[in-house]
């Protein structure tokens, strides 16, 4: 504590006591900036495997890049519905 009166006190860290053992709590910059930080990992990832199965054409466009089990699935869901 810094003491700038005598009833006039500011804190300068907040401690925290776990097992028996004191830490000094982090701010509240290096908690949002953590979770942020961690938020935008988990976008890049993402966006990596999104950029992974995109595949270009320049006459179609963009289009998914599909895996022979996906391709199977979905024809075998086209003539399920085909036929009813």
């Amino acid at each position: 504590f810094r003491r700038a009166s005598p009833t006039k006190v500011t804190p300068i860290a907040v401690y925290y006591i776990l097992d028996g053992n004191a830490y000094e709590a982090p701010s509240v910059h290096s908690i949002v900036s953590t979770r942020v930080l961690s938020s935008i990992k988990q976008v890049e990832k993402a966006f990596a495997l999104a950029r992974a199965h995109a595949e270009f054409h320049p006459a179609t466009g963009y289009s998914w890049a599909e895996s022979n089990e996906q391709k199977n699935a979905r024809k075998a869901a086209l003539k399920d519905i085909q036929l009813s």
